[in-house]
């Protein structure tokens, strides 16, 4: 059988139309921002996005996705937390040893939910304590019991992330308290947040407004609440938000990673260093309507009928010219153009080629080589082969 590929881009010309996004028409607050559709992976909006930025409690969101790919199994395992999950030290002290302390040890005054020594808890609800309530001490009993030592999860982690795509993240501890190595960029960040959407577990508990922890062996039942202005009635609430991650530090200034959802649409945004915590969710709203607002828009790459591509087949009197019987056409919204490429391939395996035979293919790919559409290529023709041709291929 006869096959010749030829690659054509429909990022430039073809058949007279040009693909180009456009931009969404926003500005945000922030130093660094992101907007990427969570199924496909496309940039809508960004701003540095691959600017370095310490990430505060959204490190929280990294931890859990590791936490569950290794331990959903057992949610309801109960854990008894140790000395070096909950040991803190003061900031100055940790400035003055040059951040030579590890750097999972807890800050006093940072948030929690007040975990005691030898106290004992559901995986469950520590993970409700590390994503709704944004709790440090939760965080550093989850990475040592996933990772045997949180030093060693750490490691783990920093692994799961490179392979997830993340190439400017490096994290030295499970919570996001501050550490000169501790950072991030917007985009490893939505990257992060893409993988762990995919996990029913984390998405249920994100969205999550409040929460009855049961009452442990040190502590009475409490109810954990929500930090994402987001999903709590008020000012900031935006009903097709599905969840996220809020963060604080002075060194990172107010940080947010969100979910929201508008019909089979999922958008995550990603905004790092915000001076005011109200303008995080001012921000998110913004990056979420303008770009759920946005209309679809279809074009035609190319028209039914003759097509350009001609092939020359050894053995035939004549050029075997084609056609495609139905536009060649996609849908998309102006701030997600699809990269694609089309690839086209000869099939006809012999000169002898009927009207309407397929004589060859057009595939339209995606980056990652995934078929997007497939389009027959056909003969406009008869074309028969020639006298040598079949003289040669009479007997065989």
């Amino acid at each position: 059988m006869l096959k010749r590929i030829l690659f054509l881009c429909f990022g430039l010309i073809v058949s007279g139309f040009y693909l180009s996004a456009q931009p969404l028409p926003i500005s945000v607050s922030a130093e660094s921002a992101i907007l990427m559709n969570a199924d496909t992976g496309v940039i809508l909006y960004e701003k540095k996005a691959h600017t370095l930025q310490y990430p505060a409690s959204i490190t929280k969101i990294a931890t859990a996705l590791y936490a569950l790919r290794k331990a959903e199994n057992k949610m309801d395992t109960i854990i008894s937390a140790e000395q070096d999950a909950v040991a803190s030290i003061t900031e100055e002290a940790r400035r003055r040893s040059n951040y030579t302390v590890p750097a999972y040890w807890l800050v006093p005054g940072g948030s929690h939910i007040g975990i005691k020594t030898g106290e004992e808890l559901a995986l469950k609800d520590l993970m409700y304590g590390l994503l709704v309530a944004s709790g440090n001490d939760a965080a550093n009993v989850i990475a040592q019991f996933v990772g045997g030592t949180i030093p060693n999860f750490m490691t783990e982690l920093n692994g799961c992330l490179k392979e997830i795509g993340c190439k400017n993240t490096t994290f030295t501890n499970p919570h996001g308290l501050y550490d000169p190595k501790h950072q991030t960029t917007a985009y490893d960040m939505a990257i992060v947040m893409r993988e762990a959407l995919k996990n029913k577990t984390f998405r249920e508990i994100i969205s999550t407004v409040r929460y009855k922890r049961p009452k442990t062996n040190k502590q009475e039942s409490t109810t954990l609440v929500q930090t994402n202005k987001l999903l709590k009635k008020g000012k900031f609430y935006y009903a097709k938000a599905l969840g996220g991650k809020t963060g604080y530090l002075s060194t990172a200034g107010n940080t947010l990673v969100v979910a929201a959802k508008d019909g089979d649409r999922t958008l995550i945004a990603v905004l790092l260093k915000c001076k005011e915590r109200d303008d995080l969710f001012n921000d998110a709203i913004k990056m979420f309507d303008t770009a759920f607002n946005q209309p679809k828009v279809q074009r035609v790459l190319l028209k039914a009928g003759p097509q350009k591509f001609v092939l020359d087949m050894p053995g035939a009197k004549k050029s075997i010219s084609t056609y495609i019987q139905n536009d060649v056409a996609i849908e998309y919204y102006p701030a997600e153009e699809p990269k694609l490429k089309c690839l086209l391939q000869w099939t006809a395996a012999t000169p002898q080629i009927k009207k309407d035979q397929v004589v060859g293919e057009l595939r339209l790919q995606k980056d990652n080589g995934e078929n997007y559409q497939v389009i027959p290529l056909l003969a406009q023709e008869d074309v028969s082969p020639t006298w040598a041709w079949s003289l040669k291929h009479l007997f065989r």
